[in-house]
């Protein structure tokens, strides 16, 4: 199987991505080790960051609006 094809199968399984990130070789985000070292959960971490940015530096609050737009996208 081509690399593309088997790109294109993954993109069609919405569960896919559910599979990678529960397998043990997955690695946490940035953001998400953050959130894990300020005992909160990523999603709650984000909220969190974007309610007050000017408490954390400008590479956290880019990071937390980059997840704030991938969590807005619809399967």
């Amino acid at each position: 199987m081509t690399i593309i094809a088997h790109a294109k199968m993954h993109s069609l399984n919405p569960k896919w991505i559910q599979g990678v990130t529960e397998s043990p070789k997955f690695r946490r985000g940035a953001l998400g080790r953050k959130a894990a070292r300020a005992h909160m959960k990523t999603r709650e971490f984000m909220s969190h960051v974007l309610a007050d940015p000017t408490e954390y530096d400008p590479t956290t609050r880019r990071q937390a609006n980059f997840m704030k737009t991938l969590l807005s996208f619809k399967h």
